[in-house]
This record gives C-alpha cells, sequence and structure tokens, in this order.
C-alpha cells in the first residue's frame, strides 16, 4: 500500500511551512542534531556516483549528498510541491514526482539509494525493497531511516493538556494474577498524527523483526543497524529533549547491501 492520500495532502498543503522548517537546524533539531548526524556518518564514499534519495521532501538531503563528490544526484517524492520546492532550490540535483514502490528507472541504475524517514509512510515495504533492490547495481547499499518501533509502541495513558504520559508496560497483579498491558511492540498498526484531525499523516508501526523479514525476503542483507544518540550539543538548546533520546529511542536506521553476484566455477 503506497503512501496513503491524506499524508499527501498534509505535506502538500504544508510545504512551505516544512522546509522553513528543516532548513533550520535550530528548529529541526530532531533531524540537525540527531538523525542527519548518524546518517551521514554511514554514507559510503559517493565520489563520481549516482544516487538517488526516497522520498527527498524539499531536497536539502540531495544537496548535500551532491556535495559529497556524487556524480548525478536523483530526488523522488510524492508531494508535488516538495518537489517544487526542490527543483526550484537545487538545481545541480535532478527530481521526479515518483513513488518509491514503483519508479521509472531502469534496472542498475544506482550505485547508492538513500531514504531519510519517509518508509514509514508506507504500509507493506515488500514492494520498495524489491525496486531499489532491482535500480541498484551490485554492491550498492540502501541507507534508510525510520520511526524507531520502541517510541511508536508506546500508548498515551495521560494528557491534561500539560501533563502527557506514554508508557509501554506490563502491570501484574500476583494476587488475582491478572495483567494489565500498555502499549504495543509486536502488532503491526497504523500511527495516525494528530490523532482525530482531518489533515492527519499516517505512518506504520512495525517491530525491528517484522522489518527484518521484510529484507529477508528480497536478496539483501543486513550491513547495519544504528540506533542513534543526539548530539550533546542538543543538551543546551533543548535538555528535555536531549535526556529523552539518550534514553528512549525515536529513529532506527537500517544499512542494507546488495551483494555481489556469485563468482562462477565454470572455466
Amino acid at each position: 500500500m503506497s503512501t496513503d492520500q491524506r499524508s499527501k495532502d498534509w505535506y502538500n498543503q504544508r510545504a512551505e511551512e516544512y522546509t522553513k522548517h528543516v532548513r533550520n537546524p535550530d528548529d529541526s533539531i530532531y533531524h540537525s542534531l540527531y538523525e542527519k548526524p548518524a546518517m551521514y556518518k554511514l554514507l559510503p564514499n559517493l565520489k563520481d556516483k549516482t544516487v538517488i534519495s526516497l522520498g527527498c521532501g524539499s531536497g536539502e538531503d540531495c544537496k548535500y549528498l551532491k556535495s559529497q563528490g556524487a556524480k548525478r544526484v536523483v530526488g523522488i517524492d510524492s508531494s508535488e510541491k516538495l518537489i517544487e520546492i526542490a527543483k526550484n532550490s537545487y538545481p545541480q540535483c535532478d527530481f521526479y514526482v515518483m513513488d518509491m514502490e514503483k519508479m521509472d528507472f531502469d534496472n542498475l541504475s544506482f550505485d547508492f539509494a538513500y531514504s531519510s524517514l519517509a518508509i514509514h509512510y508506507i504500509e507493506d515495504w515488500h514492494q520498495v525493497f524489491q525496486e531499489v533492490f532491482r535500480i541498484l547495481k551490485p554492491g550498492g547499499y540502501f541507507l534508510f531511516s525510520c520511526n524507531h518501533p520502541v517510541y511508536s509502541a508506546l500508548d498515551v495513558v495521560e494528557d491534561d493538556g500539560d501533563i502527557k504520559i506514554r508508557q509501554l508496560s506490563r502491570k501484574n497483579t500476583k494476587s488475582t494474577d491478572a495483567v494489565e498491558i500498555i502499549g504495543d511492540y509486536m502488532s503491526h498498526k497504523p500511527i495516525i498524527m494528530p490523532d482525530g484531525s482531518d489533515m492527519a499523516v499516517t505512518t506504520w508501526h512495525k517491530s525491528i523483526g517484522e522489518i527484518a523479514e521484510e529484507v529477508a525476503d528480497t536478496d539483501f542483507l543486513i550491513s547495519n543497524i544504528v540506533e542513534p544518540k543526539p548530539l550533546s550539543k542538543m543538551k543546551d538548546i533543548s535538555p528535555t529533549n536531549y535526556e529523552t533520546l539518550i534514553k528512549i529511542p525515536n529513529f532506527i536506521i537500517f544499512r542494507l547491501l546488495k551483494p555481489q553476484p556469485p563468482i562462477s566455477q565454470n572455466s
């Protein structure tokens, strides 16, 4: 299932607001001081490589990937408005309105694939992995980040407008052998934010095991799994977010490898 229409509408209607947010490192600290440093640390050598960014948004990552020496950088996104902004902002890169589940590129077109906090808008990742595997050259990596399932497993148990409590917990009453479970890590489920809004976005919660299963259904190999920690600078800007992220992860990063084909033993 592709990104639902409500999520596309959200990004189209808020494209300029979203762009302003991600381009201000002091405002988008979950990007600038948390997810991006960890993602960029896992980049391979991009010198003279052909690179694609899936769910590229307004194009900031494409600009960075190009600055790392890539010969060509392509960005795709399902939001027409964000792609329009990206085209106008970064003419050194190529941008297309396109779904990552069905990409209009030839087999073996790219050396490296990248996706930042986009794949979790799709319910079933099998087709994404198959498409990325198809367009990648052997030896190429697919680096992507998504919501961490520990965070999306939490349930809100109190929200009075001032205090908000989220939990993943198990309460056992020994005298009656009763068990109360709060939160759900194991179930595949949609996460709608903000809850109840007509203009909400939908992301999908899935366990690490489910993600690994979907990877295993292709021929990708998992090269790295990284649970990032915030840079220490966040402590000065937002100590509450810093203290949260060093104990409860918000994002998780996977780096997948498309292996080289086996060498034929025939002479």
